[in-house]
């Protein structure tokens, strides 16, 4: 029996999730998991490697959002694995609500090159060049996860409106816990 949801907030490295998850979050009075946050705090307990090293600890911290997120009914933010994701979040055995941030390349590739992030991501080394061949890998790639369950694909390119967007996943919550 499902009876917990979660809402998942997807789109590409710095389209806006985890500002944007945090104002959901708050707006909802849902805990916020963020898989940046836990693969912060390993960086600061094991330290900062080369690129197998990181690779390493962002699987770690795939595990333990994974794992926390078993315990809580939270807006879980990632920028998820096509892969492997969507068939953990469907193990999770709750209604899933995804909320896709939808952000112009130009724009994402600026807000990389000009975020400030913990130097275990390694972003300092790249490049402009570099950013801007990775963004456009990463939007070669499929988009939403498509979980099976709601989609709402929003414009993080301009300011949100949280409260409307706040309604609309309330409204898909409620639905998907409704009997049918």
């Amino acid at each position: 029996m499902i009876d917990n949801a979660f809402v998942i907030v997807s789109g590409l490295p710095a389209s806006g999730k985890s500002t944007l998850a945090r104002r959901l979050a708050a707006e909802l009075r849902w805990q916020v998991i963020d898989k940046d946050v836990i693969l912060e705090s390993l960086y600061e307990s094991l330290g900062v490697g080369d690129q197998a090293w990181r690779y390493r600890l962002s699987r770690a911290s795939d595990d333990v959002l994974f794992t926390l997120a078993a315990h809580a009914e939270p807006v879980l933010v990632n920028w998820w694995h096509h892969d492997t994701a969507p068939g953990r979040l469907r193990h999770l055995g709750a209604h899933l609500v995804e909320v896709f941030c939808d952000c112009d390349t130009t724009l994402v590739a600026e807000r990389f090159q000009t975020r400030k992030r913990h130097p275990g991501h390694l972003d300092q080394n790249l490049t402009h060049e570099q950013i801007r061949e990775r963004v456009a890998t990463w939007a070669a790639l499929p988009g939403p996860l498509r979980l099976g369950g709601p989609l709402l694909t929003i414009d993080t390119s301009r300011p949100v409106d949280i409260t409307t967007l706040t309604k609309e996943v309330g409204t898909l919550l409620a639905e998907t816990h409704s009997p049918n």
